[in-house]
């Protein structure tokens, strides 16, 4: 059985986690991971990479896009003040491979 998709508060540092789907760039396989709604995108990208099993040299070349609700992550931007939500889908690429075109 899987774990449900609810803030839960995480027992080590106390902060709300939620549970995401993450596709991964160029295999285009989908796995859950948990994320600290007031991490950074900058923090959590190791993280979540750790999670998924998605390995890159360069953690600062990665992208994230939240397909759920249509928008681009940046570095600095927080889960929580993007609005992000559990069940939310989220695309991981290095490079160029996720940042949207406008």
């Amino acid at each position: 059985m899987t774990e449900p998709l609810l803030h839960e508060t995480d027992g080590t540092s106390g902060a709300k986690t939620i549970e995401v789907l993450v596709c991964k760039g160029f295999s285009g396989e989908i796995v859950r991971a948990r994320i600290a709604l007031d991490d950074t995108v900058e923090t959590s990208l190791p993280l979540i990479a750790d999670q998924i099993e998605y390995y890159s040299p360069d953690y600062e070349k990665i992208g994230l896009y939240n397909m759920s609700r249509d928008f681009e992550y940046r570095m600095h931007d927080r889960f929580r003040d993007r609005d992000t939500h559990a069940g939310d889908l989220l695309f991981m690429a290095d490079g160029q491979a996720c940042h949207k075109k406008s």
